[in-house]
């Protein structure tokens, strides 16, 4: 009886760790979304390092480098490219600019950079779950940015993250910051968890009276 009360109290332990889960993925959503409303900061100066995902930041364009297309990039259901240009600071060191989303598969015309100001959100370099046979590499249409060898290739240093503009040139759209996770999933599979621990015990609360009401009529007997 005991491993099956033991069972019984596994989906509240569930429904627990997924509640706590959601906390967390809230405070997260939290304090990215308050780092998107801070004000932006010049990119050259920022520890980029350690910078928080979503902070603003604005950049003075030196030089640039020929774009690099990301293929297989999915926005809202629909496939695409995301279009990458490295683009160099003030100082001398380079960034990774993501210039926005384009639908494909469509005839891409170059499009040039805004002019000498560009302001967008950092984000950490993107981690990216490859396949076998996947295009890595540090220019042309790619599955995945090779950073290594864009950072061996560029005269300068070259920032390990990626700006993402908050303004983007048409045909180009703009690519979401938000962070893909949702807290609410969370919560509704503790929820969901919850109401299977309700209906377990339901379940064995009656498997034991059961129990008793035979053994009693087994003695009457």
């Amino acid at each position: 009886m005991w491993l099956l009360w033991l069972l019984v109290l596994l989906p509240f332990l569930l429904a627990l760790w997924q509640w706590q889960r959601g906390q967390q993925r809230q405070a997260q959503l939290a304090h990215h979304e308050f780092n998107l409303r801070q004000a932006p900061q010049a990119l050259a100066a920022l520890a980029a390092s350690t910078a928080p995902a979503g902070q603003r930041a604005w950049l003075q364009v030196r030089g640039s480098e020929p774009e690099i297309r990301v293929a297989n990039a999915l926005l809202g259901g629909a496939s695409g490219i995301r279009i990458w240009q490295p683009v160099q600071l003030s100082d001398g060191s380079w960034v990774v600019v993501d210039r926005g989303w384009l639908r494909g598969p469509a005839a891409y015309v170059r499009i040039p950079l805004p002019p000498l100001r560009l302001q967008g959100y950092w984000l950490p370099r993107p981690q990216p779950y490859l396949l076998s046979g996947a295009r890595v590499a540090d220019r042309g249409e790619v599955d995945a940015l090779d950073w290594a060898a864009l950072a061996r290739r560029l005269p300068g240093r070259l920032h390990d993250g990626l700006l993402v503009l908050d303004v983007t040139l048409p045909p180009l759209a703009p690519w979401p910051v938000r962070p893909p996770f949702d807290p609410q999933r969370h919560y509704a599979y503790a929820l969901q968890w919850l109401l299977l621990g309700l209906c377990l015990i339901t379940g064995a609360w009656m498997v034991q009276r059961r129990g008793r009401h035979g053994h009693s009529g087994s003695r009457t007997d």
